[in-house]
C-alpha cells in the first residue's frame, strides 16, 4: 500500500515582545562595589602609602631623568607629561623626582610595579624589596639621611645598640654600605618597636663618638642645642607677691 504523506504543521506566528522599561534609577543610588574591588582600591592606596612613606630615599637616590625614560618607555608617561615633569623639577634631580612621585600618586597598580622594576634595573635593590614588601617606617625621613652619614661605622652603631649578630645577615643581603646602614637602622626600628625613637639613636650616636653626625641629626628634625640667655633682667620680671622697692 502506498505510504501517506506527512502533513505540514501549521505554526503559530510569533507573539510581539512586549518592552517593560527599566525601573527609575534614583540620584542618590550609588553602584555597588564588589569584594574585588575593594580589594583593589585597598591595594592601590597602600602602593600610594608606599611611595609617600618613601619619597624621602626616592628622592636622594634615584636618577631622575633615568627614570623617566623608563617610564616613558613602558608607557607610563607621553613624551609630553615627561617633558613637563621636567620642566617642573627645573633641572634639579630631587625637585624632578618629587614632581614624577606626585604624578605616581595619581596612577594606579601597573604604574607601581613599573616603577618598582624601574628601582631594581637601576640597582637600587633595597628601595625595591621595601616597596615590594610595604615595609612602613614612621622614622625614614630621619633614618636615611643619617644611613648616608654612617658609612663602616654603622657597624659600631649595632654593636652599641646591642645587634650585633644582625651585622653578617645585613652585609650578605646587600653590597653598598648606604644600603647596608639604612637596611640595619629598619631592622633596629623593627626590634626595638616603640622604643625605637630619635633620642635612643641619638643616645647611640653618642656613646659612638660621632658628633657630627648628632649635629646633622639635629638639623633634620629641626632640634637646637639649648642657649643660655644674657642680658639684663625686664623690669617687675621679680617673684610674684614682692614689692618694689622705692
Amino acid at each position: 500500500m502506498p505510504k501517506a504523506k506527512k502533513k505540514n504543521k501549521i505554526q503559530p506566528a510569533p507573539q510581539p515582545k512586549i518592552f517593560t522599561p527599566p525601573p527609575p534609577v534614583d540620584a542618590n543610588d550609588k553602584p555597588e562595589t564588589t569584594g574585588i574591588q575593594l580589594m583593589e582600591r585597598k591595594t592601590v592606596e597602600e602602593c600610594r602609602q608606599m611611595l609617600d612613606n618613601f619619597r624621602v630615599p626616592l628622592c636622594n637616590n634615584v636618577v631622575a631623568i633615568e627614570m623617566l625614560k623608563h617610564l616613558q618607555l613602558n608607557m607610563v608617561f607621553d613624551a609630553e607629561r615627561a617633558k613637563q615633569i621636567r620642566r617642573t623639577g627645573k633641572g634639579s634631580n630631587i625637585e624632578t623626582n618629587q614632581a614624577l612621585l606626585n604624578e605616581l600618586l595619581t596612577r594606579g597598580m601597573r604604574e607601581f610595579d613599573v616603577y618598582q622594576h624601574g628601582l631594581r634595573k637601576f640597582n637600587l635593590p633595597l628601595l625595591a624589596d621595601l616597596l615590594e614588601q610595604k615595609h612602613f617606617s614612621k622614622l625614614m625621613p630621619i633614618l636615611e639621611p643619617i644611613s648616608q652619614k654612617l658609612g663602616h661605622h654603622w657597624k659600631r652603631l649595632a654593636l652599641e645598640m646591642g645587634m650585633g649578630g644582625e651585622v653578617p645577615k645585613v652585609e650578605s643581603k646587600y653590597v653598598r654600605l648606604r644600603e647596608q646602614a639604612l637596611y640595619f637602622l629598619l631592622l633596629w626600628e623593627d626590634t626595638s618597636g616603640v622604643a625605637a625613637t630619635e633620642k635612643r639613636l641619638m643616645d647611640a650616636l653618642d656613646a659612638c663618638g660621632m658628633k657630627k653626625t648628632i649635629a646633622y641629626m639635629k638639623k633634620l628634625s629641626g632640634k637646637k642645642g639649648k642657649k643660655k640667655k644674657g642680658g639684663k633682667k625686664k623690669k617687675g620680671s621679680g617673684k610674684p607677691g614682692t614689692a618694689r622697692k622705692k
